[in-house]
């Protein structure tokens, strides 16, 4: 009797509490309608109906906004593992790492390769294969002291 009686009362009060959500909703919407009644001028009614409809794109924006925070992948721990990855497998001695970029000290930070390139082939007066479009030689193949 006494878990029957737990249930009910559980089960009124959520009833109790999506009526007082329920009323404070359209009260809020009420008051948005009378201060947009007096901006816009329109009717009571619509201008309350205006409002609801207002508070209802918010209240989902505000949901989609929420799911996107708590979904993004920063967010996301480490224990946290889709189970879509289970299928590949990585095996570490397949990748071979690129070779180190061999920069000349006196070359300014700026003019750097980004990736690795091959001066081997290139002769002075040709263009530098950095692809900064300068001479070899003024470039990438100045001699170092």
């Amino acid at each position: 009797m006494k878990v029957l009686l737990t249930i009910l009362l559980f089960i009124l009060g959520i009833f109790v509490a999506l009526a007082i959500g329920g009323g404070l909703l359209v009260l809020m919407a009420y008051g948005v309608g009378w201060v947009l009644n007096l901006v816009i001028r329109l009717e009571p009614f619509q201008s309350t109906i205006l409002a609801l409809a207002g508070i209802v794109a918010f209240g989902i924006l505000a949901a989609r906004i929420w799911e996107s925070i708590i979904s993004a992948p920063f967010l996301r721990s480490d224990d946290d593992e889709d189970d879509d990855d289970d299928d590949f497998e990585f095996d570490e001695d397949d990748e071979e790492e690129p070779p180190a970029i061999v920069v000349n000290p006196r070359i300014p930070r700026w003019r750097q390769p980004l990736k690795n390139t091959d001066f081997s082939n290139a002769k002075p007066d040709d263009r530098c294969p950095c692809g900064s479009g300068r001479k070899y030689k003024n470039c990438h193949g100045r001699k170092q002291v």
